[in-house]
């Protein structure tokens, strides 16, 4: 039922990005306003700016800790505050 459906939700490219950017909002540490998400055929590119290279290695990693995510493509630039 339910489990079913969110599984197959979050193996398609919409529903890897939407999760993706929820955990980005629910982190502490990682400025999700800034990061764009896209993903297309399970491969997920990152672009945006962070503050931090610490900020950069979280959000790759929230990333690719996501189900249903081949790979992550980092397009995001450091710039500080």
């Amino acid at each position: 039922g339910a489990a079913a459906d969110e599984a197959a939700e979050a193996l398609t490219d919409a529903g890897i990005t939407a999760k993706i950017k929820s955990k980005m909002a629910l982190d502490e540490f990682v400025k999700a306003r800034r990061i764009d998400v896209d993903t297309s055929n399970w491969v997920v590119t990152l672009s945006g700016v962070v503050h931090s290279e610490a900020e950069r290695d979280r959000a790759v990693r929230l990333a690719r800790e996501t189900a249903g995510v081949r790979s992550v493509i980092d397009r995001l630039r450091v710039e500080s505050p």
